[in-house]
C-alpha cells in the first residue's frame, strides 16, 4: 500500500504551512527549548548585573532625565561586555546551526516521509545528513545580501557625505530613508528566494546550491504577490506575539519580573516559533508528495492476448515505487 500526501498547487500556501506546522508540533517545541538554552548565558549575565541597576530607576518614565536610563545601562554593562559579547556570539552560532539543521530536516522529511507519523529523531537525522548543503545555502544568501547592501550604500554614503558638507538636511534625510528602504526590500527578496531555494535543494536533481538559490529567486519573482502575502501571513502574527510581553510590561510596570509576565514571554516565544515553522513549510513547492511502499504491490493483470502468448511461463511478480516530485 502506498502512502502519499499532495498539494493542489506548487505556489506558496499558508494553509499548507499551517497544517504542516501542526503536524510538526514536536519540532516547534524543540525549537523553543533550543532557543532559550542558547540565550540562557546572556540572559543570566544581564539579569545579575544590569537588571538590579534598572530596578533602582523610578517606575514613572517622566521622572527620569532623558538619556539617564541609557547611561545607567551602559555603566552597568561595562564590566561584562566581553563575556556578554561571547555569550551573544555563541547564542547566534547555536541558533544559526539549529535553524540550518531543522530546515534541512523538514525538507527531507516532507519530501520522503510519504505521510508517515512525525518522529522528531527522524526529522533531525535527515537534517544532519543534509546540514552542510543547507549551511552553504545560508552562506550564499548571506553573501548575496552583503553584496547587495554594499552596492546600495556605496553610492548612498557618497551622496550623504556631499549632502552633509552642503548642510542639506532634507536631502540627507531622504538619502538615509531611501537607503534603508532599499536595504529592507533587498533583504525581503533574499529571504523569499532562500525559502523557495531551501525546498528546491531537497529535490534529487538539485545538486548546486547557487543554482537552487537562483531558481528560488526566479520562483519569488514569478509569484511576488503570493510569496509576499504568504510571508506576511506568518510574519505579522510573529511580530505581534513578540510585542505582547513588552507592551504588557510598559502598560503594567508592576508585572515586570512577575511569574505572569515571564509565562507570557515564554508563551509568546513558543507561538513565534510556530509561526517560523509554518512560514517555512508554506513554501514547499510539492504538488504530489513522495509515495512510500509499505507492502509489495499486487502484480498487474495482463490482457487475455498476453496471457495466451505467455502460456506456460511463470507468473510475473514485482514491486513498484511511485515517486512524484515537482
Amino acid at each position: 500500500m502506498t502512502a502519499s500526501r499532495s498539494r493542489a498547487s506548487g505556489r506558496p500556501s499558508s494553509h499548507w504551512g499551517l497544517r504542516e506546522a501542526l503536524r510538526l508540533w514536536r519540532l516547534v517545541v524543540a525549537c523553543w527549548v533550543v532557543s532559550w538554552v542558547a540565550i540562557a548565558p546572556a540572559l543570566m549575565l544581564v539579569r545579575r548585573l544590569v537588571f538590579p541597576a534598572l530596578a533602582k530607576l523610578p517606575s514613572d518614565p517622566t521622572l527620569v532625565a532623558p538619556g539617564d536610563a541609557a547611561l545607567i545601562l551602559l555603566e552597568s554593562a561595562a564590566p561584562i561586555m566581553v563575556p556578554l559579547g561571547l555569550a551573544v556570539a555563541s547564542a547566534a552560532l547555536v541558533l544559526w546551526s539549529w535553524t540550518v539543521l531543522w530546515h534541512a530536516g523538514v525538507v527531507g522529511w516532507t519530501l520522503w516521509s510519504g505521510g508517515r507519523r512525525v518522529r522528531l529523531g527522524e526529522v533531525l537525522g535527515l537534517g544532519v545528513v543534509a546540514w552542510w548543503r543547507y549551511a552553504r545555502l545560508s552562506a550564499t544568501a548571506l553573501a548575496v545580501l552583503v553584496a547587495a547592501a554594499v552596492a546600495i550604500w556605496e553610492p548612498v554614503s557618497s551622496s550623504v557625505r556631499a549632502a552633509f558638507a552642503a548642510m542639506e538636511e532634507e536631502r540627507l534625510i531622504w538619502l538615509l530613508v531611501g537607503g534603508a528602504a532599499a536595504t529592507k526590500l533587498v533583504a525581503i527578496v533574499v529571504w523569499l528566494a532562500t525559502l523557495h531555494a531551501a525546498w528546491l535543494l531537497g529535490l534529487p536533481e538539485r545538486r548546486s546550491v547557487v543554482l537552487a538559490w537562483l531558481r528560488g529567486l526566479a520562483g519569488a519573482v514569478r509569484s511576488p504577490i503570493r510569496s509576499v502575502g504568504t510571508w506576511l501571513v506568518w510574519l505579522v502574527p510573529a511580530l505581534l506575539v513578540s510585542a505582547v510581553p513588552t507592551v504588557t510590561g510598559a502598560i503594567a510596570p508592576g508585572l515586570r519580573g512577575s511569574p505572569l509576565l515571564i509565562g507570557l514571554t515564554l508563551l509568546a516565544s513558543l507561538l513565534r516559533w510556530f509561526c517560523w515553522v509554518g512560514m517555512f513549510c508554506s513554501f514547499a513547492p510539492v504538488t504530489g508528495l513522495v509515495g512510500v511502499v509499505d507492502e509489495p504491490a499486487e502484480p498487474a493483470r495482463s490482457s487475455p492476448a498476453s496471457e495466451d502468448s505467455a502460456a506456460g511461463d511463470g507468473e510475473r511478480q514485482g514491486d513498484s515505487l511511485d515517486v512524484t516530485l515537482t
